[in-house]
């Protein structure tokens, strides 16, 4: 252990993969503050620089912008109430309201030094866990890792309020997009409409490009603003005059960070779910336990303590489901895996044994960006709490010329530009219906390893699994049970319907009876998505019959149920249809209206797909927002005290069309790329754009913006090709 622990730092430390570190950690930084991006966006485009990358550098890169940012969404979430990242959410609870009393600057020192020690604490952890990493994996079977991967998918659906039913058929959708290519055990070739791009299969980089970073912009695009338009509270004087104190506060009383860092270090390692639910629960925990727990929620430093305590140290832990399994905890590890997975690295017990120290460069990779990103944001705090009023518009051109370059150097092809547009459209659509971009990300990336063990355990076990694997049984039974407690309220409530569309609406009805009802959502946009997915499943299930039984059994197996379920959600969105005409036709009859909510002020369902409500509780329409907990344990987000629904109905109209603006926009970028190249293509479409898409009050800001875009994009694609290689000329 000692000698491992060793190699893996002197690998880091030894010249190139520290200044990947410090240049991942920068990028991670500045995203992290920017709500609706993330450290998903930022990842997303990273992993079209891989490429050609030694694992070292890979791996200072990926886990330097994932570290990065999980102090600086905190500066958002203390100063402006609006937390860089959902999982910040419960730092504003406590950390704003000491803004508000005058002590930002202490809460912001409290932030920063409870991330870097609960992150430390987190890596010791670790360096315990590794140790046991082996037996556990040689004890793991074909059986227990499809279990695994079933429970994963499964934990994805219980955080937020999307339907289980939309999270298997979210996740069921990314594994079909990983059955395209040839099948790894009876190379046929599946789903490839005679195209030999797709041979090798869908690319991870276009899809989570496409899902996440062109998503987030087409919505900014819509909302013309930045992730929040509220003045920092928090200036240079007044930080550096309560900074010490907040950070001797937190030596003084460590409890908090103490517990917060081990309950998410043991979240961090459950498969879905612990990236996400560490914050909150480290953050509920230490409201029952502290001695202050009463005055959680108005303004105390243990507040700020037992949910930042917990931030960078669930990143640390799902470290090792990723390495050890291959299973991944959150959207990051989602991505890092895919990393991984360009550098020829497999998870798993030839990591462990080919790499020995690698899982220790990694957890150093952690350990030394946490410090310095914390001491470093720290410092710089008063002026990246600005970069958050950034408007999407003039982030636009930057966020999809990367996308474009990235998607290419993914599938080495133009192929990357049409997956790239598809993809986006499908994300767009994904978000606005209200399904799992997280679960269909985690089917794409798993996908592979899913099919691999279903076909070595129905050609070894068979059916004898169910008695001679415990683990498989285990898992496969909590995924059941799971899907039950996230399902059955929803289909009692459907039961308890009482037989006519004006009953379930009559005044003094329930509001459980409205049919399923969700802020945020919009019903015809829902019922026709679901159409194209009962469709498209539908043909996929025929075509996979076509196929010899084993290329095309599991294929067939995964649409079918995504068949079923589908017809399930057409006739329960249709249903909803039909009584949100009758709240038309009788305006006197109750029910909230889903459809006077703008879909542009969505939460980011591109971060943590389906996750829409925990993400919109901390944004600027928002403010007032707490967080209730039952008494089962479950999080619910309440209803804000200050909702500005007259601003976002006037925003429905607008922001649409904004939104169609942005694909048309994206579309030309697109477009202009595949006729003139890199070089020329992109900064002519960037200063295009720059030109008439962006609104300016004064025309010399105008031309400013113009420059500035066409000279950032050149320099971007010259070091794109200088790096990877790569170019393109386009048709002309």
């Amino acid at each position: 252990m000692a000698s491992n622990l060793f190699h893996g730092l002197t690998a880091l430390i030894s010249g190139g993969p520290i200044l990947f570190l410090i240049l991942g950690m920068i990028i991670g930084m500045l995203v992290g503050m920017l709500p609706g991006l993330g450290t998903a966006v930022a990842l997303s485009i990273l992993l079209s620089f891989v490429y050609h990358m030694s694992i070292i550098n890979m791996v200072a890169l990926m886990l330097g912008a994932q570290a990065g940012g999980y102090y600086t969404a905190s500066i958002t979430a203390i100063t402006l109430n609006t937390p860089g990242a959902p999982e910040s959410y419960p730092t504003t609870l406590d950390g704003f309201p000491m803004t508000e009393r005058g002590e930002g600057g202490k809460a912001l020192a409290i932030s920063a030094a409870s991330t870097w020690m609960g992150g430390w604490i987190a890596c010791i952890i670790f360096i315990g866990l590794i140790q046991v990493a082996n037996p556990l994996i040689t004890t793991f079977k074909a059986p227990d890792y499809v279990g695994v991967i079933a429970l994963a998918i499964v934990l994805v659906g219980l955080v937020g309020d999307t339907p289980m039913n939309k999270i298997v058929i979210s996740a069921g959708f990314g594994l079909m997009l990983s059955f395209v290519g040839s099948d790894p055990v009876t190379a046929v070739y599946r789903f490839t409409f005679g195209l030999p791009q797709l041979a090798d299969g869908i690319a991870v980089v276009p899809f989570a490009l496409g899902v996440f970073a062109i998503t987030q912009m087409v919505v900014m695009y819509g909302t013309g603003r930045g992730a929040t338009s509220v003045p920092a509270n928090v200036g240079l004087k007044n930080l550096s005059k309560t900074a010490w104190e907040g950070i001797a506060y937190t030596f003084r009383h460590p409890g908090s960070v103490f517990r917060s860092a081990i309950i998410a270090s043991l979240l961090g390692l459950l498969p879905g779910i612990g990236g996400f639910a560490g914050n909150y629960v480290s953050y509920t925990v230490g409201k029952r336990l502290s001695r202050k727990g009463r005055e959680f929620g108005t303004g105390v430093p243990e507040g700020v303590m037992s949910a930042e305590g917990s931030s960078l140290s669930k990143e640390v832990a799902s470290l090792l489901p990723a390495v050890a399994l291959g299973v991944p905890s959150g959207i990051g590890m989602v991505l890092f895996i895919a990393a991984m997975s360009i550098e020829g690295i497999q998870p798993g017990e030839a990591l462990l044994r080919e790499y020995p120290s690698l899982p220790y460069t990694m957890m150093w990779v952690m350990a030394i960006t946490a410090l310095l990103s914390c001491s470093i944001g720290l410092v710089l705090s008063p002026w990246l709490s600005r970069v958050s009023r950034i408007r999407g518009p003039v982030l636009f051109p930057f966020i999809v010329g990367l996308a474009i370059i990235g998607s290419y150097a993914a599938a080495t092809s133009s192929i990357g530009f049409s997956e790239l547009a598809v993809f986006g459209l499908v994300g767009l659509a994904a978000r606005k219906a209200d399904y799992s971009l997280a679960a269909m990300i985690i089917g794409l990336v798993l996908g592979g390893l899913f099919n691999d063990q279903v076909h070595v355990t129905a050609e070894t076990y068979g059916w004898s699994f169910l008695w001679r694997n415990p683990i498989a049984d285990l898992t496969l039974l909590a995924a059941i049970v799971l899907l039950g407690v996230k399902a059955v309220p929803s289909m009692r409530r459907m039961l308890s319907q009482r037989g006519s569309i004006l009953e379930a609406h009559a005044p003094g009805g329930s509001e459980g009876e409205a049919g399923e009802e969700r802020p945020g959502s919009n019903i015809i946009i829902e019922v026709i998505v679901d159409a194209v997915v009962l469709v498209g499943s539908a043909w996929y299930f025929i075509v996979s019959l076509g196929y010899p039984s084993g290329a095309g059994r599991i294929p067939a197996g995964v649409s079918g149920v995504v068949v079923v379920i589908g017809l399930f959600r057409v006739v329960v969105d249709s249903r909803r249809l039909m009584l949100s005409r009758v709240r038309h036709s009788f305006p006197g009859t109750r029910g909230y209206r889903s459809d006077d909510v703008s879909l542009s002020e969505k939460g980011p369902t591109g971060v943590s797909g389906g996750l829409s409500r925990l993400e919109n509780v901390g944004s600027a329409d928002t403010e007032g927002s707490r967080a209730v907990l039952h008494e089962s344990g479950s999080l619910m987000v309440e209803a804000s005290e200050s909702l500005e629904i007259p601003e976002k109905v006037s925003l429905r109209h607008s922001g649409g069309w904004r939104e169609i603006m942005a694909l048309i926009w994206f579309g030309g970028f697109i477009f202009s790329t595949a006729l003139f190249g890199f070089k020329v293509g992109i900064p002519l479409a960037g200063g295009i754009y720059s030109l008439v898409g962006v609104r300016w009050s004064k025309s010399w800001q105008r031309a400013l913006f113009v420059v500035v875009t066409v000279v950032l994009l050149y320099l971007l694609i010259l070091v794109f090709v200088d790096t990877l290689h790569y170019t393109y000329s386009g048709i002309f």
